[in-house]
């Protein structure tokens, strides 16, 4: 009977576990002396034999975790990617840091991309220059790198920008034109996706879609990411 009991407890331990990487899983990374709450969701069928790309999105805000990232879609598991939602964006650089050595630290690997929306566009160029040895790209829906610093700006050479946005937000669509003829002089992989009749909030590229546009991204990171629209 004891070992039985045993054996019980194990398979039920092992369960829990397995259960546990099928779900989200919620924590707080300590950055210096304040803590950042993190929601990281893993893709259905998740194995640690297998190494999957990591998509860093804003989220949580007011560290409130029923204010996810909305480009993630309604089912977010069913995408194949790790996904990471926190304020990262909003804090000091170091916190980047400490996330990403957490991520390593704990979860298979690919590939890391930053995914910004709106202002976050602009952190999520920062964050990816700054730790250009550690992330594989960047994503903007909509946004552009700083393209008066042309040094922050080489940093992306060995990466992949992938710029969204929407055919009615004129201003903003006029100067990702204007970042992709400089990156593309620069000889620095990225694509611009023009969506038709959308605006600045891209509602229209939650999920699928979005994911789509990513898997195309990662297929051909060997290759060279397109550098023709």
């Amino acid at each position: 009977m004891k070992n039985l009991k045993k054996i019980l407890y194990v398979l039920f331990s092992w369960l829990v576990t397995v259960g546990a990487f099928a779900q989200e899983r919620v924590l707080e990374l300590q950055v210096g002396k304040d803590k950042m709450l993190v929601r990281i969701t893993v893709p259905e069928n998740y194995s640690t034999s297998q190494h999957y790309p990591i998509l860093l999105g804003p989220g949580l805000d007011n560290d409130s975790l029923e204010n996810g990232c909305r480009y993630f879609g309604l089912n977010p598991e069913t995408h194949g990617w790790i996904l990471v939602e926190s304020l990262v964006h909003m804090k000091d650089r170091k916190a980047v840091l400490v996330l990403l050595d957490y991520l390593e630290a704990n979860y298979p690997v690919k590939s890391i991309f930053a995914l910004g929306f709106s202002a976050n566009s602009i952190d999520a160029f920062q964050i990816a220059t700054q730790y250009s040895d550690k992330l594989a790209g960047v994503i903007s829906m909509p946004g552009n790198p700083n393209l008066k610093d042309t040094s922050s700006l080489k940093k992306l050479s060995n990466q992949n920008v992938l710029m969204i946005v929407g055919e009615k937000d004129t201003y903003w669509k006029k100067k990702a034109e204007k970042a992709k003829e400089i990156m593309d002089k620069h000889k620095i992989r990225n694509k611009l996706v023009v969506v038709p009749n959308a605006g600045h909030i891209l509602d229209e590229m939650a999920g699928p879609p979005l994911f789509d546009l990513l898997e195309e991204m990662i297929n051909t990171e060997s290759s060279g990411f397109s550098i023709t629209n």
